[in-house]
C-alpha cells in the first residue's frame, strides 16, 4: 500500500460490469472489520463542535492508505459524506506504466463491489458527462480502475455511512497545470449544467471527494529509493512534517485559489518532468485537479469560493495501528518507512450549500 508505484497483477473481473473489491490489501473487508475501524477511528478523534455551523461539506480530502494505519484520519472526512451523488477524484499510481497523461480516466463499470454489497456507479451522470466533454478530455478503461486502489479505499467507509449513494470514479494522471486547468474547466461546465437541470444542491445532493496520501518518507522499503532528504530519524520526521504543514497552509487551507494550486502542483512535481517527484506526495495531480474543478464549479453555480479547513494530520509512525482482527498493514511503519495523512474539508463561506441556478445573493441551500 505504501509504495508510490503500487504493483499488483489482477485476474480479469468475473463480472465485467462489476469492479472487484480486493481483500488483504489493507482495507476492511468484512462487516466486523468495518465497524471496528470506524469505531476505533471515531474514538481517536475529538468532537467537532463547529461542524453544524459550517454547514455541509462540499469537498473532502481523504487518505487512501491502510485502514489500520490511517483510519483515524479518514474519519473526520467520511463522517461528513451525506450526499447521494459522489464525484471521486483518485490518484493514477500506474499512469507511467499505462502511458496515460493529459486525459481523465473514467470507468465503464455499473457497480463497484464492496465488502458488504456492490456500490452503484452513477452511470447516468457519467454518460451525461461523456457526452458533454470533448473527446480528448477523457478515456474509458476498466482495467486501470480495477488496478488502482486510491478510490477503492473509500468504499468500506462509504458503505458504513450510506448504502444509497452513487459514485462517479475519475482518475487523474500526469498533466501540466495548463492542461489540468483546461480539463477542470470543461468538467465544471458539464457538472454545473447537470446540477442546474437536476436542481441539485452542492453539499446535500452531491459532494466531491479527493484521494491523497501526503509525504512518503524514509530510506528503506521504497523500491531502493531514498525518500529521506532530512535523514531517517526523529529530526527527519519533525522536518518532513513541518514541510507538509507548510504545503497545506500555503496552498490548501482557506479559499481555493488557482495560483496556489499551480504552486502546489509544481512544488510536488517537476514542471519539466512531471513523472519526477520533488516531494513524495500521492495526489500531486488529483488534489489540484479536484480543487481547481471545484473553484470553477463554484463560479458556474454562482456561489462564493469554498474555503478549506484542516481536520487532521498524522503519520503512520505516530498514529500506530488500530487493533482490528486480521487487518494487518501492508508495509512497515517506523522512522525508516512512514507515510503522512491529511484530512481536509471545504465549505461554502457562511455555512451555505450551493444549488444549481442560485446566483449567490440568497442563502444557498441548508
Amino acid at each position: 500500500m505504501h509504495t508510490l508505484l503500487f504493483a499488483l497483477v489482477l485476474a480479469a473481473p468475473p463480472n465485467p460490469a462489476e469492479r472487484p473489491f480486493r481483500a488483504n490489501q489493507g482495507y476492511a473487508s468484512n462487516k466486523d472489520q468495518i465497524y471496528a475501524v470506524v469505531e476505533l477511528s471515531r474514538n481517536a478523534n475529538a468532537p467537532d463542535p463547529g461542524a453544524a455551523a459550517r454547514g455541509p461539506m462540499l469537498i473532502g480530502l481523504c487518505p487512501h492508505d491502510d485502514h489500520a494505519l490511517a483510519g483515524p484520519v479518514y474519519f473526520p472526512v467520511m463522517e461528513k459524506v451525506k450526499a447521494k451523488h459522489l464525484i471521486l477524484f483518485g490518484v493514477a499510481h500506474k499512469a507511467w506504466k499505462w502511458n496515460v497523461k493529459d486525459a481523465l480516466i473514467f470507468d465503464d463499470f455499473k457497480e463497484w463491489k464492496g465488502p458488504l454489497w456492490a456500490f452503484r456507479v452513477d452511470t447516468d451522470l457519467r454518460e451525461k458527462l461523456k457526452k458533454a466533454l470533448k473527446a480528448d478530455s477523457f478515456i474509458v478503461n476498466n482495467a486501470y480502475h480495477a488496478e488502482e486502489h486510491s478510490l477503492e479505499a473509500f468504499i468500506p467507509f462509504l458503505q458504513f455511512y450510506d448504502s444509497q449513494a452513487k459514485i462517479l470514479p475519475i482518475l487523474v494522471p500526469y498533466m501540466s497545470w495548463e492542461r489540468l486547468d483546461t480539463l477542470a474547466l470543461r468538467l465544471s461546465e458539464a457538472v454545473a449544467a447537470i446540477a442546474k437541470d437536476e436542481g441539485w444542491t452542492w453539499g446535500s445532493d452531491f459532494q466531491v471527494l479527493i484521494s491523497n496520501d501526503s509525504t512518503h518518507y524514509g530510506d528503506q522499503g521504497w523500491d531502493g529509493k531514498n525518500y529521506a532528504p532530512y535523514g531517517a530519524g526523529v529530526q527527519g520526521l519533525i522536518l518532513a512534517k513541518d514541510q507538509d504543514r507548510g504545503l497545506i497552509g500555503s496552498h490548501l487551507t482557506g479559499a481555493i485559489a488557482p495560483e496556489r494550486l499551480k504552486g502546489f502542483l509544481y512544488t510536488l512535481a517537476d514542471e519539466k518532468d512531471l513523472q519526477h517527484y520533488k516531494i513524495t506526495w500521492c495526489g500531486r495531480f488529483a488534489v489540484p485537479f479536484g480543487l481547481d474543478f471545484s473553484h470553477h464549479l463554484a463560479g458556474r453555480l454562482g456561489m462564493k469560493v469554498p474555503e478549506g479547513r484542516l481536520f487532521s494530520y498524522g503519520t503512520s509512525v505516530e498514529l500506530g495501528q488500530l487493533d482490528v482482527k486480521d487487518l494487518n498493514p501492508t508495509a512497515p511503519s517506523n522512522l525508516h518507512h512512514w507515510v503522512a495523512y491529511t484530512a481536509m474539508g471545504w465549505f461554502a463561506p457562511g455555512g451555505k450549500g450551493a444549488k444549481g441556478g442560485d446566483d449567490g445573493s440568497e442563502p444557498l441551500g441548508p
